[in-house]
């Protein structure tokens, strides 16, 4: 709660005179602000000459309650302004399908799982799409500093199918960085098992640097 007089939990009893300093320390600065963004809020020149340790506010852009420790807004949960770490229900997809398509679209929908698994013989290239969900972007799940890492793993027969240039999309869009292990982009490989590794990095928002490996087992 915030310092100073009156601050913390206030009991009123009928007949008491409510005083301002009661209003602004038990009512106003205990009170959730809302603003549409950071700037927004370090804008408002009444709650700068206001500012008390222990203030909350909600940020409409990243959907984040704050609060203010006495020399920073920092995030409620992650206590760095991050937003709290999701976690998968599950670790692994496993499904009958196959990439199919000219090329194929192939989304890794991390709400559900870090790791999809097609059991069916690819017959076309692809485009790996990493996102949330089909309605929640990447972006919204990770804060600026976080990684995750995906695994997509399927099966190639006599044709070696694989990524289409530029096939790894974050939220729909090729990230900004994309390194590769050993320096060159992977090709595909016949008769054998292809699992490509990607680990996400997010440095800002919708922003993304992402180091790639591709793995061959037969």
């Amino acid at each position: 709660m915030p310092l100073g007089a009156n601050a913390g939990y206030k009991l009123f009893n009928t007949g008491d005179v409510l005083t301002a300093a009661q209003v602004q320390n038990n009512l106003q600065n205990q009170s959730i602000m809302f603003f549409a963004d950071a700037a927004a809020r370090d804008a408002d020149v009444d709650l700068t000459a206001a500012l008390t340790e222990g203030m909350f506010c909600y940020l409409a852009d990243v959907n984040q309650v704050q609060f203010y420790t006495g020399s920073a807004w920092v995030g409620l949960l992650g206590g760095d302004g991050a937003l709290p770490t999701f976690t998968s229900p599950k670790e692994v997809n496993v499904t009958s399908g196959a990439t199919a398509g000219s090329p194929a679209t192939v989304n890794l929908d991390v709400v559900d799982s870090s790791v999809l698994i097609y059991t069916g013989t690819a017959v076309a290239d692809w485009t790996l799409n990493v996102r949330g969900n089909s309605s929640t972007t990447l972006n919204s799940l990770m804060a600026v500093g976080e990684q995750l890492t995906v695994v997509f793993e399927t099966p190639i027969g006599a044709t070696a199918y694989e990524p289409v240039a530029g096939g790894f999309t974050i939220d729909g869009a090729v990230p900004s960085s994309i390194k590769y292990l050993g320096g060159s982009v992977p090709v595909g490989n016949t008769n054998s098992t292809d699992v490509y590794i990607y680990t996400i990095r997010k440095t800002a928002a919708a922003t993304f640097t992402v180091i790639a490996s591709q793995n061959k087992f037969a």
